[in-house]
């Protein structure tokens, strides 16, 4: 199902707000329909490789270390080193509440019901940033704990029975250590000394991204979004191109999942008879004011795209590229007032969703046209993909304040 927000008429403040747990469905819903999540994510790894809407809060790439480290000190043996680190990692939730700043907790309202441990969201990162050394998953870990915390000269490589791995500091040796009374006292404050070692891992392991010059370059308050940033839009070289281009895409297909949604709108009124004018009205002032603001831009071209999307490995099926072909083509000749009712813009959105979905698609499943609900508001950018900015720049926030501590 779709998840869907009701939009009131709030004070500026409150719709920012609003507007950041929107960001939050973009992983999936109205992209999802139109089949955008792949480009969207080949973009953001591109910009911000190693993160995720699911992460939070920086400083969870110390905690999951220095929690395994105490496990090691107290030689849990490897039958039980899961249960022991989710235990933990439960209990961590509580320490963190207790801060003033506890916006991020994960698993604040699970608690011990958690699936998606710390641990498991972070694990990436850790591998990436060369944190735990073996560069080999949680499981593998968990499976060689003893052999690890004993020393017992080498372990097999897991993926590779040929190849060893030596049992010199399978966590970075210079990573900080935990601070006098973790876990009892817990925040999510950055020392000096752990911001500058984290950003030395992200500049190591992400050299010439925008996520490797933003932890060196930027500040403790960066900007709402990504493309209004100071220090992100000077970036240099290909670092700056890739921002550029993102920044385009973004703004070039924001106004497909707008139109998609008043198909929607219409076609609720239609079959279910239902009264959604306030919607639909709201949804063409959007689509007008989106395809103006797109007017005034540089003309998009999608061959770029298709190029990164080549040099990073990823798929680039032929009728994703038909269908963004097609609509790059087709806005280009309308004027923005045009752009709501234009018969073949409405047709492209319909045949794609249909081609996704089959009789799932909501445009030709009453039942699933039951489960979407309207907007009473929306801003024609409500829908633009952002690349995770909104969980990277809780992470700058993060970091650059350690060095001003």
């Amino acid at each position: 199902m779709q998840a869907t927000l009701t939009w009131l008429d709030l004070t500026a403040s409150d719709r920012d707000k609003m507007r950041r747990v929107l960001d939050l469905f973009k992983e999936q819903g109205t992209l999802d329909e139109m089949g955008l999540g792949s480009l969207r994510d080949v973009l953001s790894d591109a910009l911000f490789p190693g993160t995720s809407y699911i992460q939070t809060r920086l400083r969870y790439v110390l905690f999951v270390p220095w929690i395994y480290q105490r496990l090691e000190a107290r030689r849990v043996p490897s039958g039980d080193v899961e249960r022991a680190a989710r235990a933990a990692e439960v209990d961590l939730i509580g320490r963190l509440e207790q801060n003033e700043d506890a916006r991020g907790i994960i698993g604040v309202v699970a608690r011990a019901a958690l699936v998606r441990l710390p641990s498991s969201l972070y694990w990436g990162p850790l591998t990436r940033g060369g944190i735990f050394r073996p560069q080999q998953s949680q499981g593998w870990y968990h499976s060689h704990f003893d052999a690890l915390v004993d020393g017992r000269g080498v372990v097999g490589r897991a993926d590779d029975p040929g190849v060893i791995w030596s049992q010199d500091a399978h966590w970075h040796p210079r990573m900080p250590e935990a601070p006098k009374g973790f876990p009892g006292e817990a925040s999510f404050a950055f020392t000096h000394d752990e911001a500058d070692f984290l950003r030395g891992r992200i500049e190591e392991s992400c050299a010439g991204t925008l996520l490797a010059w933003l932890v060196r370059n930027g500040s403790d308050s960066p900007a709402e979004n990504v493309w209004d940033d100071p220090d992100a839009r000077r970036a240099p070289g290909s670092i700056g191109d890739t921002l550029e281009l993102a920044r385009r895409f973004s703004l070039h297909v924001a106004g497909i999942p707008l139109l998609y949604n008043l198909l929607v709108a219409e076609r609720r009124r239609e079959v279910l008879d239902q009264d959604d004018g306030q919607a639909i009205d709201a949804l063409r002032r959007a689509l007008a004011e989106w395809a103006a603001v797109e007017a005034d831009d540089s003309p998009y071209e999608p061959d770029v795209l298709w190029d990164l999307v080549v040099r990073r490995g990823g798929r680039l099926p032929h009728h994703q590229r038909v269908f963004i072909e097609s609509w790059s083509r087709r806005i280009a000749e309308l004027d923005p007032d045009r752009v709501a009712g234009d018969p073949r813009l409405r047709a492209l959105v319909a045949e794609r969703e249909l081609r996704l979905k089959g009789g799932r698609a909501r445009l030709a499943n009453r039942n699933r046209l039951v489960d979407w609900s309207p907007w009473s508001n929306i801003h024609p950018m409500d829908f633009r993909m952002d690349f995770r900015w909104v969980r990277v720049r809780q992470f700058l926030i993060d970091l650059h304040g350690g060095f001003a501590a």
